[in-house]
């Protein structure tokens, strides 16, 4: 449920009503607006008692249920768009990022090489993948702790913001000192354990949908994150399982639009896993944009056709600069539409 306070409500009326709130078996997460405050109330409304009997208590200027099973994550709780703060990289609440970089860490040249070309186009955040959990066991995994390394040294020279996937718990010490942002790509979009870990990393996290999940439950795995103590989530529609073989997956662009109403966390769009084909990504790049998107992950190489994983769905990274320019006009709508909302 969520709690509203009157205007004039006091800091002592916030501590009396959050220890009744604790009372009544919820946990109360506060939110103070510019003109009012507001009392979210995490718990099981089947199992605890009714909050309704504290809205006649005189600080309280209303009390309503929120019935989806996230509650953080929801406009309700934060009407306003969050932004996501990425060592100074701003997503969301206006802010459109283009996230970009190889599909997997292949060697130092590799990753270097594709760093120089982004960078030199304004690129600020650098997709960085040491660890490349793939589908089948004889697939190139990455290069693990040699990959880990290659990012360090990277990072030391053009000190860039760089995500980086987790596949487990066991990872995340191994990459907290170099990683921007934690990635939890699409076969761990309900890995609870992972979670919940990474939530307590102290870092953003850029959360894939599932293959197959629905819009709650990709909302729900957001709210794992934000109720055990990380806010700074990125939400990433990369498509979803069909049985049209056209597309490597099914670009959900109504679910982008859908999580955009329903919460506040951005939302960005994957278009190269999505497409499957280098040549599908600039259309659909636009079209997530148009959609509402808050920034795009493109997977980026500088020599594509020799790339160990995703060949035919990388860009060329020396020509990553021309690819922006022809997608300028749909970032400044992008950026007009947030105006609008």
């Amino acid at each position: 449920m969520i709690i509203v306070l009157k205007r004039h409500a006091s800091e002592t009326d916030i501590a009396t009503i959050s220890e009744l709130v604790c009372s009544l078996r919820y946990q109360p997460r506060i939110i103070r607006g510019v003109e009012q405050t507001v009392i979210a109330c995490i718990g099981d409304e089947l199992s605890n008692r009714s909050l309704e009997v504290l809205s006649n208590l005189p600080a309280v200027e209303s009390v309503f249920p929120v019935q989806k099973k996230f509650k953080l994550v929801s406009r309700e709780y934060h009407p306003s768009d969050s932004v996501v703060n990425v060592n100074g990289a701003l997503i969301g609440g206006g802010n459109i990022q283009i996230i970009a970089g190889p599909c997997a860490i292949e060697s130092y040249d590799q990753l270097r090489a594709a760093v120089v070309d982004l960078t030199a186009c304004g690129v600020k955040i650098i997709r960085a993948m040491p660890f490349k959990p793939r589908t089948s066991p004889y697939d190139f995994q990455g290069l693990k702790l040699d990959g880990v390394k290659i990012m360090r040294d990277i990072k030391a020279e053009f000190n860039v913001a760089m995500v980086a996937e987790v596949p487990g718990p066991a990872q995340i010490e191994m990459l907290r000192d170099v990683t921007d942002m934690f990635q939890i790509g699409a076969r761990n979009a309900q890995n609870y354990d992972l979670l919940e870990h990474l939530a307590h990393a102290g870092r953003p996290v850029l959360l894939k949908r599932g293959m197959a999940s629905t819009v709650e439950e990709w909302l729900t795995a957001a709210e794992y994150l934000v109720v055990n103590g990380c806010p700074q989530v990125v939400l990433c529609e990369r498509g979803l399982r069909s049985f049209d073989k056209a597309t490597r997956n099914l670009l959900d662009l109504g679910a982008v639009a859908v999580a955009r109403q329903l919460t506040h966390l951005p939302v960005v769009v994957d278009p190269s896993h999505a497409a499957g084909a280098s040549s599908l990504v600039p259309a659909l790049a636009r079209a997530g944009l148009a959609a509402g998107a808050d920034g795009l992950i493109i997977e980026a190489h500088p020599d594509p056709v020799n790339a160990f994983s995703d060949a035919s769905q990388q860009l060329e990274s020396s020509s990553f600069g021309a690819f922006l320019e022809t997608l300028a006009p749909w970032i400044e709508l992008a950026k007009a539409l947030r105006k609008q909302a």
